[in-house]
Protein backbone atom coordinates (compact mmCIF):
# COMPACT_ATOMS: atom_id res chain seq x y z
CA UNK A 1 0.00 0.00 0.00
CA UNK A 2 1.43 3.36 -0.98
CA UNK A 3 1.30 6.29 1.33
CA UNK A 4 1.13 9.83 0.07
CA UNK A 5 3.81 12.16 1.29
CA UNK A 6 2.30 14.16 4.07
CA UNK A 7 3.64 16.80 6.34
CA UNK A 8 2.92 16.80 10.01
CA UNK A 9 3.69 19.19 12.83
CA UNK A 10 6.15 16.63 14.17
CA UNK A 11 8.03 16.52 10.84
CA UNK A 12 8.17 20.29 10.58
CA UNK A 13 9.24 20.64 14.20
CA UNK A 14 11.95 18.04 13.66
CA UNK A 15 13.23 19.87 10.59
CA UNK A 16 13.26 23.20 12.43
CA UNK A 17 15.21 21.61 15.28
CA UNK A 18 17.83 20.54 12.75
CA UNK A 19 18.40 24.11 11.60
CA UNK A 20 22.01 24.99 12.21
CA UNK A 21 23.11 27.56 14.74
CA UNK A 22 25.63 29.39 12.60
CA UNK A 23 27.27 31.01 15.59
CA UNK A 24 28.68 27.54 16.37
CA UNK A 25 30.48 27.35 13.02
CA UNK A 26 33.79 28.05 14.78
CA UNK A 27 35.64 25.11 13.21
CA UNK A 28 35.23 23.34 9.91
CA UNK A 29 34.36 20.13 11.76
CA UNK A 30 31.55 21.79 13.76
CA UNK A 31 30.16 23.34 10.60
CA UNK A 32 30.34 20.09 8.65
CA UNK A 33 28.46 18.15 11.34
CA UNK A 34 25.70 20.77 11.62
CA UNK A 35 25.39 21.03 7.83
CA UNK A 36 25.22 17.28 7.38
CA UNK A 37 22.39 16.99 9.91
CA UNK A 38 20.35 19.83 8.38
CA UNK A 39 20.95 18.79 4.79
CA UNK A 40 19.98 15.18 5.57
CA UNK A 41 16.75 16.35 7.21
CA UNK A 42 15.91 18.45 4.13
CA UNK A 43 16.93 15.61 1.83
CA UNK A 44 14.73 13.11 3.66
CA UNK A 45 11.67 15.29 3.17
CA UNK A 46 12.48 15.80 -0.50
CA UNK A 47 13.07 12.06 -0.87
CA UNK A 48 9.52 11.45 0.37
CA UNK A 49 8.25 13.78 -2.35
CA UNK A 50 10.30 12.08 -5.06
CA UNK A 51 9.35 8.60 -3.85
CA UNK A 52 5.67 9.46 -3.98
CA UNK A 53 5.96 10.90 -7.49
CA UNK A 54 7.80 7.78 -8.67
CA UNK A 55 5.23 5.52 -7.02
CA UNK A 56 2.42 7.30 -8.87
CA UNK A 57 4.39 7.05 -12.10
CA UNK A 58 5.10 3.33 -11.67
CA UNK A 59 1.68 2.28 -10.38
CA UNK A 60 -0.50 4.45 -12.58
CA UNK A 61 1.64 4.70 -15.70
CA UNK A 62 -1.01 3.15 -17.92
CA UNK A 63 -3.56 5.69 -16.66
CA UNK A 64 -1.37 8.73 -17.23
CA UNK A 65 -1.02 10.60 -20.48
CA UNK A 66 2.46 10.97 -21.94
CA UNK A 67 2.34 14.65 -20.94
CA UNK A 68 1.53 13.73 -17.33
CA UNK A 69 4.35 11.15 -17.27
CA UNK A 70 6.67 13.80 -18.66
CA UNK A 71 5.55 16.28 -15.98
CA UNK A 72 6.28 13.79 -13.20
CA UNK A 73 9.68 13.05 -14.76
CA UNK A 74 10.53 16.75 -14.83
CA UNK A 75 9.47 17.15 -11.18
CA UNK A 76 11.67 14.21 -10.17
CA UNK A 77 14.56 15.73 -12.15
CA UNK A 78 14.07 18.99 -10.23
CA UNK A 79 14.27 17.13 -6.93
CA UNK A 80 17.44 15.39 -8.14
CA UNK A 81 18.98 18.77 -8.95
CA UNK A 82 18.25 19.98 -5.41
CA UNK A 83 19.89 16.83 -4.02
CA UNK A 84 23.05 17.62 -6.01
CA UNK A 85 23.18 21.04 -4.41
CA UNK A 86 22.46 19.66 -0.94
CA UNK A 87 25.34 17.20 -1.43
CA UNK A 88 27.87 19.82 -2.47
CA UNK A 89 31.16 19.21 -0.74
CA UNK A 90 33.92 21.53 0.29
CA UNK A 91 35.26 23.47 3.20
CA UNK A 92 32.50 25.45 4.86
CA UNK A 93 33.47 29.01 5.59
CA UNK A 94 31.00 31.85 5.98
CA UNK A 95 31.68 34.53 3.37
CA UNK A 96 31.75 38.25 4.06
CA UNK A 97 30.80 39.78 7.37
CA UNK A 98 29.82 36.87 9.63
CA UNK A 99 26.88 38.68 11.29
CA UNK A 100 25.36 39.71 7.96
CA UNK A 101 25.97 36.27 6.46
CA UNK A 102 24.40 34.52 9.45
CA UNK A 103 21.31 36.74 9.24
CA UNK A 104 20.99 36.00 5.54
CA UNK A 105 21.46 32.25 6.09
CA UNK A 106 18.77 32.22 8.77
CA UNK A 107 16.37 33.97 6.39
CA UNK A 108 17.23 31.48 3.63
CA UNK A 109 16.69 28.52 5.97
CA UNK A 110 13.24 29.83 6.84
CA UNK A 111 12.41 30.12 3.12
CA UNK A 112 13.75 26.59 2.54
CA UNK A 113 11.53 25.15 5.24
CA UNK A 114 8.45 26.97 3.95
CA UNK A 115 9.13 25.80 0.39
CA UNK A 116 9.63 22.18 1.52
CA UNK A 117 6.40 22.34 3.49
CA UNK A 118 4.47 23.69 0.50
CA UNK A 119 6.02 21.10 -1.83
CA UNK A 120 5.03 18.28 0.50
CA UNK A 121 1.49 19.61 0.78
CA UNK A 122 1.22 19.78 -3.02
CA UNK A 123 2.52 16.21 -3.32
CA UNK A 124 -0.03 15.10 -0.74
CA UNK A 125 -2.79 16.27 -3.07
CA UNK A 126 -1.58 13.77 -5.66
CA UNK A 127 -3.49 10.91 -4.10
CA UNK A 128 -3.39 7.27 -5.02
CA UNK A 129 -5.90 6.04 -7.53
CA UNK A 130 -6.20 7.98 -10.74
CA UNK A 131 -4.45 11.35 -10.50
CA UNK A 132 -6.77 14.12 -11.54
CA UNK A 133 -5.92 16.25 -14.51
CA UNK A 134 -6.63 19.23 -12.24
CA UNK A 135 -3.57 18.33 -10.15
CA UNK A 136 -1.42 18.42 -13.29
CA UNK A 137 -2.88 21.76 -14.38
CA UNK A 138 -2.78 23.49 -11.00
CA UNK A 139 -0.58 21.81 -8.46
CA UNK A 140 2.15 20.44 -10.73
CA UNK A 141 2.87 23.99 -11.94
CA UNK A 142 3.02 25.25 -8.35
CA UNK A 143 5.24 22.34 -7.35
CA UNK A 144 7.54 23.00 -10.28
CA UNK A 145 7.80 26.65 -9.25
CA UNK A 146 8.51 25.68 -5.62
CA UNK A 147 11.18 23.19 -6.63
CA UNK A 148 12.86 25.78 -8.85
CA UNK A 149 12.82 28.23 -5.92
CA UNK A 150 14.22 25.52 -3.61
CA UNK A 151 17.00 24.87 -6.09
CA UNK A 152 17.83 28.57 -6.29
CA UNK A 153 17.70 29.12 -2.52
CA UNK A 154 19.88 26.05 -1.93
CA UNK A 155 22.47 27.49 -4.32
CA UNK A 156 22.33 30.87 -2.54
CA UNK A 157 22.85 29.07 0.76
CA UNK A 158 25.80 27.11 -0.65
CA UNK A 159 27.40 30.33 -1.84
CA UNK A 160 27.11 31.95 1.60
CA UNK A 161 28.71 28.84 3.12
CA UNK A 162 31.64 29.03 0.71
CA UNK A 163 30.26 26.13 -1.35
CA UNK A 164 29.46 27.95 -4.57
CA UNK A 165 29.56 25.95 -7.79
CA UNK A 166 33.20 26.87 -8.21
CA UNK A 167 33.96 24.78 -5.07
CA UNK A 168 33.51 21.72 -7.26
CA UNK A 169 36.66 22.70 -9.18
CA UNK A 170 39.04 23.30 -6.28
CA UNK A 171 42.15 21.20 -6.33
CA UNK A 172 42.69 18.77 -3.49
CA UNK A 173 45.50 19.92 -1.22
CA UNK A 174 48.83 18.20 -1.76
CA UNK A 175 49.78 15.98 1.09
Amino acid sequence: MTRAASISCAEMTSLMRQMPSYETYRTCEDAEVAERIFRQALGNMLKECGDHLLTVLENKSQLLSSEQRHTIGMLVDSITSIFRRLNREGVICLIGDCEDTIAELEEIDTRLILLVEEAMNLIQRLKGGVPSSGWFKRDACLLSRDLAALNEVTEERNYLLGLGWESEFRWAPRG
